[in-house]
């Protein structure tokens, strides 16, 4: 019997957590404005797991000069209100990894070892 509980409790705990990856995934996919004080930047994140980040609004416009990376969905923190999704992204230099805290469908905000900042999705017209 225990054995049985157990493993109800194991499914229902990987069910839960493979639903919110999924939609968090889903939710994720498309084109990101990144609110930079300095200069404005775009990310593009595709559902193959490739990430597309341009360093200004000319590269982005040209679809040119542009660093080519892969990102992935590590791990789902709990949060009281808003779960956390810690994201790593591997491009060069070197692997990163950020916490994305949804605000609403078209903002996140985005935390680093070098600060905070938001991105913003870009609508299709």
């Amino acid at each position: 019997m225990r054995f049985f509980l157990v493993f109800f409790c194991f499914f229902l705990f990987v069910k839960c957590t493979y639903k919110k990856s999924n939609k968090f995934k889903n939710y994720l996919i498309g084109e990101w404005r990144i609110d930079n004080p300095t200069l404005q930047s775009f990310i593009r994140f595709d559902e193959n797991g490739k990430t597309t980040y341009y360093f200004n609004r000319y590269s982005y416009q040209l679809d040119s000069l542009a660093q080519i990376g892969k990102w992935s969905l590590d791990e789902i923190r709990k949060g009281r209100d808003i779960d956390t999704f810690m994201v790593t992204i591997d491009k060069q230099p070197k692997k990163t990894i950020f916490q994305f805290l949804p605000l609403d469908n078209d903002r996140i905000k985005v935390i680093d070892e070098g600060g905070q900042t938001f991105f913003t999705r870009i609508k299709k017209k």
